[in-house]
């Protein structure tokens, strides 16, 4: 036999790829479910290094040191702040979460039957009476609360876990930590293999889709810290102002919170008025109903001028989501994933929205690039950016005349 008949391979039948790639689905799928624990720490090993990678990039090119000693430094910094934050400010952090989901959970708990009672009666709003017995608010707030409780529930035992400090917990943090290390250590070959990875003949389209995913997901992972840390900081400030218990643990949860637009701040808004409404006394003087109203407005101007003065700024169109999309993902990464799934919803359903875009133009035999499934709509400049510009033009011209 000569040598270019032993090196003859034959090609697959269309059934035979067709097969065995259903096969592999499959088979992903079913390890993914078997080992979902360690599937959400290799998500965060992964997201530890996407975030981390810049900073090492730019120790490198400032320092002038090797990508293995600028990533090094880099985790030993990132070591020695989480120790930082692990101290009395840190636990203090973690009590007031843990107490405050726990207080939530108490008053979800007890709301239908609170609101029990309202069921017979009649509501007159000017002309019209809303008989609130055929709606049952309380069998619609349990059938709501079923996919809120496993969020909480999770969160609770992770915030447990964090305040006993249990072996697990620092088992699990130590495996995350040094998977992310080693993926920052090999950052350049996986760029360089994710770059050149296409399938024959599709190079331009998977170089297209790999620019749009990169886009999306740079914008999502390292924009949100800038606008969590922004609204953490004046959330717990606002509640400070308010008087309310858990100032701090509703800082962090508001932060949390934005990495769900739409979602998320809304939980945070109902967690705080919840608070405010079931606190005894505040320095305010105010009952807990006028009290949470203030409160609940409070929470959404803030997140509202957020939204129009900040968000845009970072993100631009990247993440131009229709809100029942969100909600939907939301719901959906909750269920799959619990609060890892709640906080990626939104990228993820970008993510899927581009690739489906993608396989019904080809399925239908349309260029996907006319006109182009990468490039999403502008966001509209809202009508307060645009009065504050106006108002910057004419300071401007009446300096200048």
């Amino acid at each position: 036999m000569s040598d270019k008949q032993r090196n003859h391979s034959p090609r697959w039948q269309p059934t035979t790829k067709l097969l065995v790639g259903l096969t592999g689905l499959i088979l992903l799928a079913a390890l993914s479910v078997r080992f979902q624990s360690v599937l959400g720490m290799l998500v965060l090993s992964a997201i530890i290094s996407f975030v981390m990678a810049p900073l090492v990039g730019w120790l490198q090119r400032q320092a002038r040191l090797s990508w293995t000693a600028a990533t090094n430094i880099s985790f030993l910094f990132l070591i020695l702040f989480l120790l930082l934050i692990s101290t009395a400010a840190g636990f203090a952090v973690v009590q007031q979460l843990q107490a405050l989901i726990q207080t939530t959970q108490g008053v979800l708990s007890d709301l239908p039957e609170q609101i029990e009672p309202l069921g017979p009666q009649l509501v007159e709003i000017g002309p019209w009476t809303l008989d609130l017995s055929e709606f049952d608010p309380s069998a619609l707030l349990e059938q709501a609360l079923s996919y809120v409780e496993p969020v909480f529930t999770r969160a609770s035992a992770l915030i447990t876990g964090l305040a006993t400090v249990a072996l697990g917990t620092i088992a699990r943090l130590l495996f995350i930590l040094v998977v992310a290390y080693f993926l920052t250590l090999d950052n350049e070959r996986f760029r360089r293999a994710w770059s050149t990875f296409a399938i024959p003949g599709y190079e331009a389209d998977f170089d297209r889709l790999r620019s749009a995913l990169a886009r999306l997901w740079n914008s999502f992972l390292r924009g949100q810290l800038l606008i969590v840390a922004i609204v953490g900081i004046l959330t717990w400030i606002l509640m400070s102002v308010l008087g309310l218990k858990f100032s701090l643990g509703l800082g962090v949860l508001g932060g949390i919170a934005k990495f769900v637009p739409i979602v998320g701040p809304t939980i945070a808004g109902i967690i705080a008025a919840l608070v405010a409404l079931f606190q005894p006394t505040n320095w305010l003087g105010l009952n807990p109903i006028a009290h949470a109203l203030i409160v609940a407005l409070s929470v959404t101007l803030l997140d509202q001028s957020i939204d129009y003065l900040v968000v845009p700024r970072i993100f631009g169109s990247s993440l131009n989501l229709h809100p029942v999309i969100i909600i939907i993902g939301a719901i959906v990464g909750a269920t799959l994933a619990g609060v890892l799934g709640l906080l990626l919803s939104a990228p993820s359903m970008a993510t899927a929205i581009l690739l489906v875009r993608y396989i019904i133009r080809k399925m239908f035999d349309q260029s996907p690039w006319d006109p182009p499934i990468d490039t999403l709509p502008e966001i509209p400049e809202r009508s307060l950016s645009k009065l504050l510009k106006r108002t910057k033009r004419i300071v401007e011209e009446a300096r200048e005349g």
